[in-house]
């Protein structure tokens, strides 16, 4: 008899990941692939004047979720390896830090490591662009607005 993976020990579990992630972006489907669950999510929001492809990736729940968070992996665009490190919020294998490992909850959901990530791809397209100059710990950049620019109210 095979084990049993999380979402069938924790069935509610999954119905609340769903609910969340739904109510966030009703768009996302959760896929399969073996027994491993996965969103696959997109970044489109950007700094004014920033352009560059949304950020494509997946929240891809472990054997032992909640345990331990999910992992996200970027599928595109492809993004330099040399930047990681704090800095960058991005661990040297290229993962996007979202949560400190010791300070994951088992109640954080993955629409809230969504809403993280899309906050990461906008303060990294707004550092690289130079609108800011550190990417902030928590939340998203405060950049010049577009109009602010344009009128010079900056």
């Amino acid at each position: 008899m095979a084990p049993e993976t999380w979402y069938e020990l924790f069935p509610g579990r999954l119905v609340l990941e769903t609910i969340r992630v739904k109510s966030f972006q009703e768009e996302l489907v959760l896929e399969k692939s073996g027994d491993t669950l996965y969103w696959e999510c997109e970044a489109k929001e950007l700094p004014a004047g920033v352009e560059v492809p949304p950020l494509r990736f997946r929240v891809v729940y472990p054997e032992a979720f909640p345990a331990i968070p999910p992992q996200v992996e970027i599928i595109s665009p492809e993004i330099d390896p040399t930047e990681w490190g704090h800095n960058w919020h991005r661990w040297p294998s290229g993962d996007i830090c979202f949560v400190r490992p010791v300070r994951w909850q088992v109640s954080t959901t993955a629409d809230e490591i969504i809403k993280k990530v899309e906050d990461w791809y906008f303060n990294f397209t707004a550092k690289k662009a130079g609108l800011v100059a550190e990417m902030p710990d928590i939340g998203r950049a405060e950049v010049p607005r577009k109009d602010d620019t344009e009128t010079g109210n900056i």
